[in-house]
């Protein structure tokens, strides 16, 4: 009997223990989140592939707005806009002078994570990485596992600094990681609707995707 209670006192303590870190992580994504409507950022990209190798490091600028629409304006090396109105989504190549038109289908995109409590919550599974005890990093990561498996997303890693995400990771089913290190972070810009809508420039080639492949 002593034993069974050993072993019944060791089942609380985890049990505690782990709803104790899931408190944490979710009050973590809470200040991130408080009284959070809009955002606007810079950004760096690049690629680590399963060989380590580093892929050329894009540039750009990026704006959300709750819940579900966004614009992510690639400037350098190549310049590309991608524009989410919440309805569908225009993937515009001026280089090519072709634009992608998708519906908007996916809540399992991380780009929506930030500002929708609800919709991460129901399609992740939230978990707080443990800091290495020599580490010196200032850094809080949260893990992110999709509760459906996605060929675009395997897991998501949100690095958050004094309340504002910083550092977004997303690794594939190929384990290729991509990175995006965000800066100069403004918090609820004046957004509107209009801003989140695509007029075609004439000659541009229009390619309308009905497959529903992809990962917006």
């Amino acid at each position: 009997m002593k034993v069974n209670y050993l072993i019944i006192l060791v089942l609380v303590m985890i049990t505690t223990l782990s709803n104790a870190k899931d408190e944490v992580v979710i009050e973590l994504l809470d200040q991130v989140r408080k009284d959070l409507t809009s955002l606007a950022a810079e950004f760096e990209q690049y690629e680590i592939d399963a060989n380590n190798n580093f892929s050329e490091k894009s540039t750009g600028k990026l704006w959300l707005n709750a819940p579900n629409q966004f614009k992510w304006q690639y400037q350098k090396p190549l310049t590309q806009l991608i524009i989410a109105s919440g309805k569908q989504v225009w993937i515009y190549d001026e280089d090519l002078e072709q634009v992608t038109i998708k519906q908007q289908y996916s809540q399992q995109n991380p780009i929506y994570v930030l500002l929708n409590k609800k919709q991460t919550e129901k399609h992740y599974t939230i978990s707080l990485e443990e800091k290495k005890e020599d580490s010196i990093e200032e850094t809080q990561w949260v893990k992110m596992i999709p509760k459906k498996p996605s060929d675009d997303v395997k897991v998501v890693w949100l690095g958050i600094d004094d309340n504002n995400l910083t550092t977004l990771k997303l690794q594939n089913q190929f384990n290729n990681l991509v990175v995006f290190n965000f800066e100069k972070i403004i918090r609820n810009p004046e957004l509107t609707d209009d801003f989140f809508t695509f007029e075609i420039p004439k000659g541009t080639d229009v390619i309308r995707d009905k497959t529903g492949i992809g990962e917006f």
